[in-house]
């Protein structure tokens, strides 16, 4: 079975709950995220950020939601949200990494120093597009048992053709997980901003350079 294969239908509010823990599961991956909840993994704190991004994304009439399900079990495998953007200045992107509801106070169990940095690695990114209308993809996540088997390239192309019947450009804050992965779809970058977690770790735990990448496609 293909990524071709499972039906793609959009979100609903009974999804809600579900989507934000998918999204909490994938991001348990990223290293920066080890460093920035604490105590590690703080849980609760991760759900409650994930779930009012998810449910946000679903109230945003600016926002399109969408999602993959299983053709056989319905389980959900995939999930997409695209939003559509005007050029503005001082606009701030919502990228793949930006946590919800950051800002100048960190949360209590969040680093402040990173929060910032992820921020300002933002608002960097974001300086490179704010000047034009576009459609931002806010958050991409596919299971990974169903990974590199078209589902991902499949739940972009809704983005894609909602792109190219305006004539406007897609944006992304790209992990570096998922570079290699825009870079293959036709994304090039705009910009990149490297957050060194070695100022955030004991020496010698193996936390290095984590980027954050601005890229853009054009129909």
């Amino acid at each position: 079975m293909t990524g071709s294969d499972h039906p793609v239908t959009r979100v609903a509010s009974s999804d809600l709950l579900f989507l934000a823990e998918f999204i909490h599961s994938a991001k348990l991956l990223l290293s920066i995220n080890r460093l920035l909840y604490q105590p590690w993994p703080n849980e609760c704190l991760q759900r409650k950020q994930y779930t009012g991004a998810v449910e946000g994304a679903f109230a945003d009439p600016s926002m399109e939601s969408f999602k993959a399900t299983h053709a056989e079990s319905n389980e959900i495998i995939g999930y997409i949200v695209f939003a559509k953007r005007q050029a503005s200045e001082g606009e701030i992107i919502v990228s793949q990494s930006q946590v919800p509801d950051s800002g100048h106070t960190a949360p209590e169990g969040m680093s402040p120093g990173i929060l910032t940095e992820i921020s300002g690695a933002n608002m960097e990114i974001n300086k490179a597009v704010e000047h034009i209308d576009r459609f931002e993809l806010v958050y991409m996540c596919v299971e990974p048992r169903y990974q590199r088997q078209g589902l991902g390239s499949r739940l972009l192309h809704l983005g894609f053709n909602r792109a190219r019947a305006e004539g406007l450009p897609v944006t992304v804050g790209a992990e570096a997980p998922a570079h290699g992965f825009f870079d293959k779809m036709g994304f090039r970058e705009t910009t990149h901003v490297d957050i060194d977690l070695r100022k955030y770790s004991p020496p010698h735990s193996g936390f290095g350079i984590f980027r954050l990448t601005g890229m853009v496609w054009k129909p």
